[in-house]
């Protein structure tokens, strides 16, 4: 009953068993019902041990050695007819038997068993004494025959269960009529040495037999030590079990699946013209990704043929994606300035010139050129404005401020701070902030059109210095100006 229970309680502990090739020793014990010519049954308990090699898949041969203690009671007749009230039958036995399992790929094994031996044995009375008085030791015929199952716990041990009946001579109750036997109930645990092709030594999930067909190690469970056992490898992932890379692209099968979730069967899991290997470990880009930089070329468009920096979407700094500049401008994604005329390539779209014509990175010279100030001299700009409260520059302002970008243009070496300033309308803290807004939003039109940002300081005074009463509109717009200071 341990067996069933066992077995039901917990099924996910069972496991499937060919017994070929294997050792099997196990002890068993239960009780046993002595039927002889004596009226009254009692139940009596024994033990065996056993030891048997698989032949095949489902038979063993191999023989018992035990013991039984045999009870029986007479219950008084008158006349009697045996001379005793109790009889106890101590019997050692040996036999030869043969078990056949009815199924080995089932995690219950049912099998049929029978063989043939001796018992030697003695008898005595209630009183411990032998029976009849002086009574030797006998020996009898012993036929062991059953029907039972085992429950494999593992490859190596089993709980056995089984129903037996043993045959025995009719005299072993000193009465020589009728016929003595004993059904007995037995069950115990066996062990199990040895492997066969069914099994799986290295609990990789592939059969020692199909180990030996794949050249794979039955005693290494990861024959290439890639990471992967090698039944994943063969039923889940379908990589080589004996190569550490399949695919060849440097990267260990097992580092492949766990570790960067790219395609062990693949070398360029994401087909960007890149393999797995160069992308993790040379250029650091994604190999899951076509286009890490998201700049519109591939990896391997980038590395391999435009030689561009596949994790920056701008490689030259110049403003313009790599893809911008090789598709749509035909500008040169290695070279900030691809015609050489001093004006980043960026700069220039953003003004209109052509990035593969020098000429025109400088402007032309127009009819009134501002002439250079001093050093130290304030130049009020008149005409930039601001939509109201904000730091937008309105369009209207372009053309004031193409005079300032001339002169900056024209002499390289020049400095400036450009001041903002407003009315006194407003909070004092309000208007130095937008006046600095302002101030930064000039400078930041004049970087993008090709200024160094080290030319150029920004500052916010609010309504300081006014240059108008702030009495009247007229004054207060006034008031409302950007300066421009040079200070180189």
């Amino acid at each position: 009953m341990l067996a069933i229970l066992v077995c039901i309680a917990f099924p996910h502990l069972i496991f499937s068993q060919s017994v070929e090739d294997k050792l099997s020793v196990g002890l068993r014990l239960g009780p046993n019902l002595w039927l002889n010519d004596l009226n009254d049954r009692r139940i009596g308990f024994g033990f065996e041990a056993l030891g048997r090699y698989g032949v095949s898949k489902t038979f063993f041969v191999g023989g018992t050695i035990g013991y039984d203690a045999l009870k029986a009671q007479q219950v008084s007749l008158n006349p009697p007819t045996i001379p005793v009230g109790y009889v106890r039958l101590n019997g050692w036995h040996a036999s030869l038997e043969a078990w056949l399992q009815l199924s080995s790929a089932s995690k219950f094994s049912p099998y049929l068993y029978a063989g043939f031996g001796g018992m030697q044995y003695t008898r005595k009375d209630g009183d411990n004494l032998p029976y009849p008085p002086g009574d030797e030791p006998h020996v009898s015929v012993y036929i062991p025959f059953g029907v039972g199952f085992e429950a494999y716990l593992a490859k190596d041990a089993s709980l056995m269960f089984d129903f037996g009946y043993r045959l025995l001579d009719a005299n072993t109750d000193n009465v020589a009529t009728g016929s003595d036997s004993y059904p007995t109930v037995k069950f115990g645990y066996t062990m199990y040495f040895g492997s066969n092709d069914e099994d799986d030594d290295d609990g990789d999930g592939l059969t020692n037999g199909k180990e030996k067909e794949l050249g794979t190690d039955p005693n290494n469970p990861d024959t290439d030590n890639d990471g992967l056992t090698d039944g994943e490898e063969v039923k889940t992932y379908r990589t080589n079990p004996l190569k550490p890379d399949t695919d060849g692209d440097l990267i260990r099968d097992g580092d492949e699946v766990w570790r960067f979730r790219t395609d062990p069967l693949k070398m360029d899991s994401d087909n960007d013209g890149l393999s797995d290997g160069d992308e993790i470990y040379k250029y650091n880009t994604d190999p899951l990704k076509v286009d890490t930089d998201k700049d519109g070329l591939s990896d391997g468009e980038e590395v391999l043929t435009y030689h561009t920096d596949p994790l920056k979407q701008d490689t030259d700094g110049d403003g313009l994606t790599d893809s911008n500049e090789i598709f749509g401008y035909k500008t040169d994604p290695l070279k900030i300035d691809t015609d050489g005329g001093g004006v980043d390539d960026g700069v220039e779209i953003k003004r209109n010139t052509n990035p593969l014509f020098a000429g025109d990175d400088i402007p032309p010279k127009k009819e009134i050129v501002a002439p250079p100030v001093a050093i130290g001299e304030l130049v009020i700009l008149e005409g930039i404005k601001f939509r109201a409260w904000s730091a937008e520059i309105a369009a209207a302002s372009e053309s004031a401020l193409e005079k300032i970008l001339e002169t900056l243009t024209l002499h390289p070496g020049i400095e400036i701070e450009v001041r903002g300033y407003t009315d006194d309308g407003g909070g004092r803290d309000r208007n130095i902030r937008i006046s600095k807004a302002r101030a930064q939003a000039v400078k930041r039109w004049l970087e993008a059109r090709g200024i160094a940002s080290n030319r150029l300081t920004a500052k916010g005074f609010g309504p300081e210095n006014p240059i108008a009463p702030n009495t009247t509109d007229e004054g207060r717009e006034k008031n409302r100006r950007i300066e421009f200071v040079r200070t180189k």
